[in-house]
């Protein structure tokens, strides 16, 4: 009995003993002293404090100047990375851009101007680097053109894009993007772009991405001599500049209504057989030589210049000279093809053929924790599910088939982001998409 009452002593003296007594006194606190300062005493908001960034913190200058562009490149190649806000505001300026932009770009080169043109870098960022190293910087006296698929393969695709898309802001009069078959959701969900932006970023940041591929231009014409696209020609003839200007681009290749010509031309490929032949990639044609013939004489064109295909010595004259098709992406998927880039010279477009070597990548940072699917170690630092992309980086040392894989994935497992999809195999192709 004497431990129940002196249990429940507390509760019966706080509930039913409450009001007999003095209450007991608070003791007193002191309020804070309020000084006399006007957002005190009119309601002035305070003078904001000056607030230091942090060591790994990018300073956005707005509008972006060309010491920004030079700042972000640095900052970008110590794998440091924006904060997702930052991302968008310039996804949206240069979004902004593209739109005010016609499908067919007209650019001009005057006598005593080099014009560049970068074929595929996909996701290299090293190798872009290096290609500024040796051509020097986009600015006002050394004007660019990059020709699609800057993303996928490789695994700094995210910092080729905002790297462009500065240069695009600081000089939007002498840097030119065109859009790629890669720029596009189907491309990015199988070959590696959206993981590394989930990783980096999230979704949001990817849609946004997405939506600004879309406002990408799809060709130009340079001193109404010569045409650039990334894949090639059309599935018909006929097909005019002037239709191409006509057609909606903002929207995903292959659904676009009509006939298609946005997936067409970033798809197609050249051969050596006359007329048009089908194609094992999912949109377009393989085209032979008198089918640039059409298209340039209806055009009152003089070249094409395409990219879309790996090459081993970075270019190749196709067509009786009428076609080159130039590919920036040194050592791309582990080959040991070189990189190659044009510089178009003067008012007659005169074609100088350059090469570059690929130069080391650093590892991608880690951004995840979580072990792989098929790992057996416990809350280990990984790399990133895209790093297996990274050219010249082998794929883990497995052989995986649909026969065994029962037996390595059972029920209720996820299959490893690595593994190639299902697919069942195809005749061996001469380039990669």
């Amino acid at each position: 009995t004497a431990r129940v009452f002196l249990f429940a002593f507390p509760f019966f003296s706080t509930h039913f003993m409450k009001g007999n007594g003095p209450s007991p006194q608070k003791p007193a606190v002191s309020s804070p002293v309020l000084r006399n300062t006007p957002s005190r005493v009119m309601g002035v908001p305070a003078k904001p404090k000056a607030v230091t960034p942090r060591g790994d913190e990018f300073q956005l200058k707005w509008p972006p100047t060309p010491e920004t562009a030079a700042d972000l490149v640095q900052f970008l190649k110590a794998q440091k990375r924006l904060k997702p806000a930052q991302v968008l505001k310039i996804v949206d300026a240069v979004r902004t851009q593209l739109a005010a932009l016609p499908n067919v770009l007209e650019v001009e080169v005057r006598d005593g101007q080099d014009l560049t043109v970068v074929g595929d870098t996909h996701g290299q960022f090293y190798d872009v680097l290096n290609l500024f190293d040796i051509n020097g910087p986009p600015s006002t006296s050394n004007p660019y053109l990059f020709n699609g698929d800057f993303v996928d393969r490789g695994s700094f695709g995210v910092e080729i894009v905002l790297t462009l898309f500065m240069y695009k802001l600081v000089y939007p009069n002498h840097v030119h993007l065109l859009r790629g078959n890669h720029e596009s959701q189907t491309c990015t969900r199988e070959y590696g772009f959206k993981a590394e932006v989930e990783d980096k970023y999230n979704v949001s940041i990817y849609n946004s991405f997405m939506t600004c591929f879309n406002y990408l231009p799809c060709c130009a014409v340079i001193n109404q001599r010569t045409f650039i696209v990334h894949g090639g020609l059309f599935n018909r003839e006929g097909v005019t500049l002037q239709e191409l200007n006509r057609m909606n681009r903002v929207t995903e290749p292959g659904e676009e209504p009509g006939e298609g010509l946005l997936a067409q031309m970033l798809w197609s490929d050249p051969t050596d057989m006359y007329g048009r032949h089908s194609s094992l990639r999912p949109f377009g044609c393989s085209f032979g030589p008198n089918v640039t013939e059409e298209f340039l004489g209806i055009n009152h064109l003089q070249m094409i210049i395409r990219s879309h295909e790996v090459r081993p010595n970075g270019y190749s004259v196709e067509h009786g000279g009428k076609l080159i098709t130039v590919f920036s992406a040194p050592n791309y998927c582990q080959d040991t093809n070189q990189g190659g880039y044009l510089r178009l010279k003067g008012q007659y477009l005169d074609v100088q053929f350059l090469q570059f070597q690929g130069v080391p990548s650093p590892r991608p940072r880690p951004t995840s924790s979580r072990p792989c699917a098929c790992s057996r170690e416990e809350r280990t630092p990984i790399a990133p599910r895209w790093a297996s992309f990274l050219p010249g980086r082998p794929l883990p040392p497995v052989t995986i088939t649909p026969s065994i894989l029962p037996s390595i994935h059972p029920p209720g497992t996820r299959r490893p982001m690595w593994l190639p999809p299902l697919r069942p195999p195809l005749p061996p192709l001469t380039a990669c998409p």
